[in-house]
């Protein structure tokens, strides 16, 4: 089962799948209603937004799991932990805005969940499996962060590697691009992949 979480977001408009299960996080629950998308589910505090909104949320959404705001860990953390026979949660927002403790907290939940993953209009990352096969498309960077004594070998790639090992806090593969029509990354240990789009 595919579950799409949506936090708060900016953009027009989010590339949705047809047959997942919709999830509002806290106030990413008005930002979805208000661009007219249906809920399946809401989760949060929703400490940041008022009664008459909650109460708008709570006719317009059948399924509401309201929590309590002292707590041990994140409302998408909560909604992660709920859904078990979820095979793939894909999380929309949550990379840019104000609260920048709120993305580490997202990057955390990449590293321990493998099937989870985070995008935006502009970014998308997700955990790097062991092998990786990337067709050349509209993300024009592609970046690697992995723990260090990491192993990685790039093919298809501007800067291409051999076997690499990661030092702590290496930042070698940083804003690579994919030249060829398919790219492959083979990798052992542990790390995320960030696929960018344009600057432009």
């Amino acid at each position: 089962m595919i579950y799409e979480l949506i936090l708060p977001f900016q953009e027009e408009k989010l590339e949705l799948l047809a047959d997942s299960i919709k999830v509002g996080i806290d106030k990413g629950s008005l930002d979805a209603l208000n661009k007219g998308i249906k809920l399946d589910y809401a989760v949060g505090d929703f400490d940041s937004i008022s009664q008459a909104d909650y109460d708008y949320l709570s006719q317009k959404v059948k399924n509401i799991t309201k929590l309590n705001p002292i707590k041990d860990d994140t409302d998408t953390e909560h909604a992660i932990n709920m859904f078990q026979d979820a095979t793939k949660i894909i999380i929309h927002g949550g990379i840019g805005g104000n609260r920048i403790e709120h993305l580490l907290a997202n990057l955390n939940l990449l590293m321990r969940y493998p099937y989870v993953l985070i995008q935006d209009n502009k970014s998308k990352i997700h955990q790097l499996p062991a092998e990786l096969e990337i067709i050349k498309d509209n993300y024009k960077y592609v970046s690697i962060f992995a723990k260090a004594g990491s192993h990685i070998s790039l093919s298809g790639f501007k800067y291409d590697l051999a076997n690499y090992i990661f030092k702590e806090y290496d930042n070698l593969c940083i804003s690579n691009e994919v030249v060829a029509t398919k790219a492959k990354v083979t990798f052992a240990g542990s790390g995320l992949i960030i696929f960018s789009k344009n600057d432009n």
